[in-house]
């Protein structure tokens, strides 16, 4: 019962927070900004949103330096989109089928997130151009290199084309490492179940903690492919090390 009074009370706060963020913090400074995009709205939605979910976000580090133009995290599940924007203003490359969702969907899309079905090399192409169009404009991109959701320490091979665009336009990458030690398993986003459910559990939670750790923005010196490998064993090592904990 209690969970489904958390539940009541938290989706429509959630969605009136959305839509306000959406309407006066994003579309209407594009009217008089048409090519203007709206990173610190974005990022006030996502602390917004992880506050009413009551999501309690632990930092075992503070971010050092300037802040880099391609952020990477490992993908345990749904929170690490609110926890990111807590403190990267950016937008994110989200698989395609987000934005085909009931009304949302377009609102990713007048937000300029980057889209990508993994499946299809022409998308995968077209992405790839979009994120090098956005990272010489400035812009900043957050990705999950492993293309879906994994809750365990070990982590799916990463894409490497994240790494290619910022070599080629001498970009800075900046890691972090996600936690939700010790509920990874109960937390994690199954992306073979429906999502209404999924975000309902979520929000019916009377807390949920959440465990950040920053790296160092840094170039991308090397070949891509053994960069984006270099990073996928340092965000392992992470997780592994955390569970002794």
């Amino acid at each position: 019962m209690i969970h489904f009074l958390r539940l009541i009370v938290r989706a429509p706060i959630a969605l009136a927070w959305t839509l306000l963020v959406h309407y006066f913090g994003i579309r209407l400074p594009q009217l008089f900004y048409p090519k203007r995009r709206c990173y610190r709205a974005l990022s006030l939605w996502g602390r917004g949103l992880a506050a009413i979910m009551g999501v309690r976000i632990h930092q075992y580090n503070q971010r050092e330096g300037p802040m880099g133009d391609v952020i990477i995290a490992n993908h345990m599940g749904f929170l690490d989109v609110p926890v990111l924007l807590t403190f990267f203003p950016a937008v994110f490359m989200i698989k395609i089928e987000a934005s085909r969702v009931f009304y949302f969907g377009k609102a990713l899309l007048k937000q300029e997130h980057l889209f990508v079905n993994r499946k299809d090399a022409a998308s995968r192409r077209a992405a790839g151009q979009a994120l090098v169009d956005l990272l010489e404009e400035g812009g900043r991109v957050i990705i999950f290199p492993e293309g879906r959701a994994s809750p365990g320490a070990e982590r799916l091979p990463f894409k490497p084309f994240s790494f290619v665009a910022a070599q080629r336009l001498g970009k800075r990458v900046e890691a972090c490492v996600i936690d939700y030690l010790p509920d990874r398993e109960l937390l994690k986003w199954d992306v073979n179940r429906p999502m209404f459910p999924q975000l309902v559990a979520l929000f019916g939670r009377r807390r949920t903690d959440v465990s950040i750790e920053f790296f160092p923005a840094a170039p991308v010196r090397g070949e891509p492919d053994t960069v984006a490998e270099q990073y996928r064993q340092m965000i392992q090592s992470k997780l592994e090390s955390a569970n002794d904990r």
